[in-house]
Parts: structure tokens; sequence; C-alpha cells
């Protein structure tokens, strides 16, 4: 047998900083749209 070990299975490290970085942006963007554009107009109204 030889006594190379694949990893097979794992992700790498970095992929799922990116994914995190992305997810923080987005969340990030959510919250000042909804505190500093949504809020101060108020609800949607008829």
């Amino acid at each position: 047998m030889s006594d190379q070990n694949p990893n097979l299975g794992k992700h790498p490290r970095g992929t799922l900083a990116l994914v995190g970085l992305y997810g923080l942006v987005f969340v990030i963007g959510w919250l000042l749209f909804f505190l500093l554009i949504y809020l101060p107009r108020g609800a949607v109204t008829r």
C-alpha cells in the first residue's frame, strides 16, 4: 500500500473563506439598505 493520503472529501479553505466573505458583504449591504433607506422612508403603502 502507498503512504499517500488523497484527502478526498475535504474542501479548500480558500473556497470557504471566499464564500464567507461574500456572505458577509451581502449581510452588511442588506443591513445598510434596511437601516439607511427602508426605515427612514417607512413601509410601503398604497
